[in-house]
C-alpha cells in the first residue's frame, strides 16, 4: 500500500577507512548501498534495481548522496539542526512517517487483488460512465443546512437564488450553485457523488455531510452510461477501497480518542 500520503558500480578495496559494506566515507561517515536506495525512494523497487545496475547511474547517485551529506554536515556545523524550523520539519516528518507506517502495518494485508475484485463486485454501480448534473448549497453547520433545505423544498422556491444567497462555496456567486455535469470519477468527494448518483432528477436531498460542510443538493439531470470492467478500473477500485479502509480505521481511532476543536480559534485563522 504505497500511498501510505531525496549514479556506476564501484569496486572498492577494504581498508581502515572504508569497510566492505560501505561505498564511501564523508568526513568519517559511511555512505552505504542503502543510502543510494533511499535516494531513489521516489521510484518503485523494480525501477531502483534497474537504475542501480547501471554503472554510470549508480556512480551519479553516489555523488549526489555525497554532495547531500556534505551539505548536511555543514548544516550541523552551523547548528541549523537546532533551530525552530528544523524541529518543525522533523516533527512533520515524524508525524507523516508514523501515520503511513501504522496504516501500512494494519491495513496493507486487507488490500489484495482478491479483496479488490470482491469490492468491485459489491460496488459495480460506482464504476460506470454515468453522468449527472447537480446544483448545491454549501452550509457551515447541519441546522443551517436543514433550514435552507426547507426553503428549497417550498413551492416555487428558486434553488439558484438560495445558493447565491446562502452557500459558502466561493463559486456560488458566479455559478449560483450549479456544478455542471459530473461523472463517477469527477474530482468531487465520494459522499457528494454518491448522493447525486443515487438521486432521481428533480429531487432535493440533504444535508449531505462532507469534509467541506453540509450540502443541500438538487439533481437536475442524469444520464445512464455503461458499466466498466474490472480491468478498466482496477487502479480506481484499489484507490477507493484503500480510502475506505483508511477512513474506517481512523474513525475507529477517533471513537477511542478525546478530541476537542476550538471553533473560535479556527475561524480566526
Amino acid at each position: 500500500m504505497k500511498a501510505w500520503i531525496w549514479f556506476g558500480a564501484m569496486v572498492l578495496v577494504a581498508s581502515p577507512l572504508i569497510s566492505a559494506a560501505d561505498l564511501a566515507k564523508v568526513n568519517g561517515r559511511a555512505v552505504t548501498d542503502q543510502d543510494l536506495r533511499d535516494a531513489l525512494s521516489s521510484y518503485n523497487e523494480g525501477q531502483r534495481e534497474t537504475l542501480l545496475k547501471d554503472k554510470t547511474t549508480r556512480r551519479q547517485v553516489l555523488i549526489n548522496v555525497i554532495d547531500q551529506m556534505l551539505l548536511m554536515q555543514q548544516g550541523e556545523k552551523e547548528k541549523l539542526d537546532q533551530d525552530k524550523e528544523y524541529k518543525q520539519a522533523a516533527d512533520l516528518f515524524r508525524r507523516q512517517y508514523l501515520a503511513n507506517r501504522v496504516l501500512q502495518k494494519n491495513l496493507s494485508g486487507k488490500l489484495t487483488d482478491a479483496s479488490a475484485q470482491k469490492y468491485y463486485e459489491l460496488h459495480k454501480n460506482r464504476f460506470s460512465t454515468d453522468q449527472a448534473r447537480a446544483q448545491h448549497i454549501l452550509l457551515a453547520d447541519e441546522n443551517q443546512a436543514k433550514d435552507v433545505m426547507k426553503k428549497a423544498k417550498e413551492a416555487n422556491a428558486d434553488f439558484e437564488a438560495l445558493a447565491e444567497k446562502h452557500s459558502k462555496d466561493p463559486s456560488a456567486k458566479n455559478n449560483r450553485g450549479d456544478v455542471g455535469m459530473i461523472t463517477r470519477d469527477s474530482a468531487f468527494v465520494k459522499e457528494f457523488k454518491d448522493a447525486v448518483f443515487n438521486t432521481e432528477p428533480g429531487q432535493i436531498i440533504g444535508p449531505v455531510k462532507t469534509t467541506f460542510g453540509y450540502h443541500v443538493i438538487k439533481v437536475i439531470e442524469r444520464k445512464i452510461g455503461k458499466p466498466l470492467s474490472y480491468s478498466e478500473v482496477e487502479l480506481k477500485v484499489k484507490n477507493e477501497m484503500q480510502a475506505e479502509l483508511i477512513q474506517t480505521y481512523v474513525g475507529k481511532l477517533k471513537g477511542q480518542a478525546k478530541i476537542s476543536i476550538d471553533e473560535k480559534q479556527l475561524e480566526k485563522m
